[in-house]
């Protein structure tokens, strides 16, 4: 005889799941513009991401990663010298804990990121992985871009494909470039 008394805890905990994630990443990736993630987001910013850090909630049912920025340049919502960004899922130990609509940060790595404010004070990335490019320098020229395949271009010649052997191509615009655009629809 079958035994349902488990069927409630696998229904209602993957729901439970769903909503809270849902909520976290207030606009999940749903193929937004530049200009709609600038919309979004109350702050957009580049910089360097000094520390990465996982830990398990308070209630050790999810982890939750903290990435701290310090930002060069500010397009939209200064806050201030040093940025404590919250991000679903991360590594505690052997347990890694991912959502695939989510960014990763690297320590070190330089960051274009697109943010918001949650009511609950927590600085979130817009968007989900569409909130979170990383820049990369041209070794020959010296030139900055905003690399990655969530770039979403006024017009598609603007970008530069890096080769890929699968149809989900990285995409990449001169940081002077994208930094223009986004101002242009803070106007």
């Amino acid at each position: 005889m079958k035994t349902y008394s488990k069927l409630p805890g696998r229904i209602i905990l993957p729901l439970a799941m769903m909503i809270l994630t849902s909520s976290v990443l207030n606009a999940q990736n749903n193929g937004y513009t530049t200009e709609q993630m600038t919309n979004e987001s109350t702050s957009i910013l580049y910089g360097k991401c000094t520390k990465v850090e996982s830990a398990w909630t308070k209630e050790k049912d999810m982890i939750m990663t903290t990435v701290t920025i310090v930002p060069e340049y500010y397009l939209k919502g200064d806050l201030g010298t040093e940025v404590s960004v919250t991000v679903p899922g991360g590594r505690v130990d052997d347990i890694i804990y991912e959502i695939s609509e989510m960014p990763t940060f690297r320590k070190g790595e330089e960051v274009f990121t697109f943010l918001w404010v949650h009511p609950s004070g927590k600085t979130l990335v817009t968007g989900g992985f569409q909130g979170k490019m990383e820049i990369v320098e041209d070794k020959n020229t010296g030139i900055r871009s905003v690399a990655g395949r969530q770039l979403s271009f006024s017009t598609p010649r603007d970008a530069v494909n890096t080769p890929s052997e699968t149809s989900t191509k990285e995409k990449r615009m001169p940081l002077e470039e994208f930094t223009s655009e986004i101002k242009g629809y803070l106007k």
